[in-house]
This record gives C-alpha cells, sequence and structure tokens, in this order.
C-alpha cells in the first residue's frame, strides 16, 4: 500500500469534510484521478506547498480533474506558508499519517484528532487561495461539443481515456497541440478551435497559432484558405494521411510535441 493509497482508498469511505495537508504533488495527482470519480463526496480542504501544487498542475490531466473538482465545490486548495513534518489527511473524527511507503499511523482519539484538526482548520483559513488557469473537466468538453462539435467531442473524450499524459513536454503532446490535432481531423477552421480555446481558458489564439505552425513544419497537419465574402480568409485545418490515420488511444504517446 503506498502512502498515495492511503489517502485516495479513504475518498470513497469517509461521510464527512476532510483536510488534506502537505501532499506531494504525486500524492495530490493520485488524490484527484479517485475524488473525480466521485461525484458526492464531501469537500476536502487540500493544503500544500506551493511548487508541489505546480508540479501536480504540470499535467493537463491533473489539472483540469483538479478544477473539475473546484468547479463542483469539492475541493478548496489553498498554500501552506510555514512548514510541516508529514503529510496529514484528518477529519474531525480520524487522522491518517503515513510513516513508510507501506504503512500509516491512524487514530479516533478525540483529544489528539481535535488537536490536529483544529490547527490545521485554523492554519487553512489564514492561507491563501492557489488559482488555478486550468478549465475543468466538463467545461472543456459541454463547449467543444456545443461550439465545435459532437465529433471532435467524442474523439477528445476517447484521447483522454487512454491518454498516458497530456503536458508542454518534448515527450508529450500539450492539450493545445491536441486540440489542433483533433480539429485537423475534423476539418475545423482555425479560428474556431483558437477563438474556443481562448474563451475556455485552456490558451491563446496566439498560442494556438505558434502550435499549428509547428505541427504544419512537422508535417502533421496542412492547411487551406477558406474565402468570406468581407476580410481575409480563414485556414481549415486537415490531417496529414499519417494522422488522420493514427488511433486515438494512442494518439498522445505515438505522436512526439513538434514543439
Amino acid at each position: 500500500m503506498t502512502k498515495e493509497y492511503i489517502f485516495t482508498q479513504m475518498i470513497p469511505e469517509r461521510d464527512e469534510p476532510a483536510l488534506y495537508i502537505n501532499p506531494r504533488s504525486e500524492q495530490i495527482a493520485a488524490f484527484a484521478e479517485e475524488a473525480v470519480t466521485v461525484e458526492d463526496q464531501p469537500k476536502v480542504r487540500l493544503l500544500a506547498d506551493s511548487d508541489e501544487i505546480k508540479d501536480a498542475l504540470y499535467s493537463f490531466l491533473t489539472a483540469s480533474k483538479i478544477a473539475e473538482l473546484i468547479h463542483r465545490e469539492q475541493l478548496s486548495l489553498r498554500t501552506l506558508t510555514g512548514p510541516v513534518q508529514n503529510t496529514i489527511f484528518t477529519t474531525e473524527s480520524e487522522t491518517v499519517v503515513p510513516v513508510m511507503d507501506t504503512h500509516s499511523i491512524s487514530s479516533s482519539d478525540p483529544e489528539l484528532v481535535s488537536s490536529v484538526y483544529g490547527e490545521f482548520d485554523s492554519r487553512f483559513e489564514a492561507a491563501e487561495q492557489y488559482h488555478l488557469r486550468t478549465p475543468a473537466l466538463s467545461v472543456v468538453k459541454q463547449t467543444l461539443r456545443e461550439e465545435i462539435g459532437d465529433d471532435i467531442a467524442a474523439d477528445l473524450d476517447e484521447v483522454l481515456a487512454h491518454a498516458e499524459e497530456i503536458s508542454n513536454s518534448s515527450e508529450y503532446l500539450s492539450i493545445v497541440e491536441i486540440m489542433l490535432i483533433l480539429a485537423a481531423r475534423n476539418e475545423v477552421l482555425l479560428y474556431d478551435i483558437s477563438k474556443w480555446g481562448e474563451d475556455t481558458g485552456i490558451a491563446s489564439k496566439a498560442t494556438f497559432s505558434r502550435a499549428k505552425s509547428a505541427l504544419e513544419d512537422a508535417g502533421l497537419i496542412e492547411t487551406e484558405k477558406v474565402p468570406l465574402d468581407i476580410g481575409r480568409p480563414r485556414l481549415r485545418l486537415i490531417a496529414t494521411d499519417e494522422l488522420a490515420t493514427a488511433d486515438l488511444k494512442t494518439l498522445s504517446t505515438e505522436i512526439r510535441s513538434p514543439l
């Protein structure tokens, strides 16, 4: 039983709000992965070092799930301002602390639990909220379906269900690159997908434009001009043969980021 599992196993089992104190980035990611599957769970107030939060949010998969929990009002995220020796998961009736990779100590002693919960309840209330820029996963999916179309929304569901990772790195595709690839497979206008992305909070139009150029230079997508009655033509994104036949289940790992 790893430290990550020690805490994630408690999520569906508890029926009261909890404080999650000083988790590492991998524990935050494991928590988000599990918690997002439980729609009616009591609220968790998570207090962590800002660097650990940033490391966890580097992955779009984790960041969008944390944003989803905040959107559902099942999670409140704030930053630690002082040192805490251990990682702690506590409710008003039980406190759990990991001591080794496969072990933990828990207590339901009223005096001890009240002391621990009271201290970190006060520290949480005094801490600053961590402002997340990533949109909630449900918002991404709903607005994509409404503004761009059902087919591309279904494609995104398939990618997200099987993606090992989505992040701004040389090993994996970013969410912007994935959206442009899916847009090209569905022959969506660059203007439409980049406007949607900016309005949703995924990235700016300029970021979409730079990523489009990189994907085009890498020979993954092509563009064609679509004339308008008034104004400059817009660009339709078109997938190359390699991209058009790529398996969506392995898309995020088979195609390396050209950025």
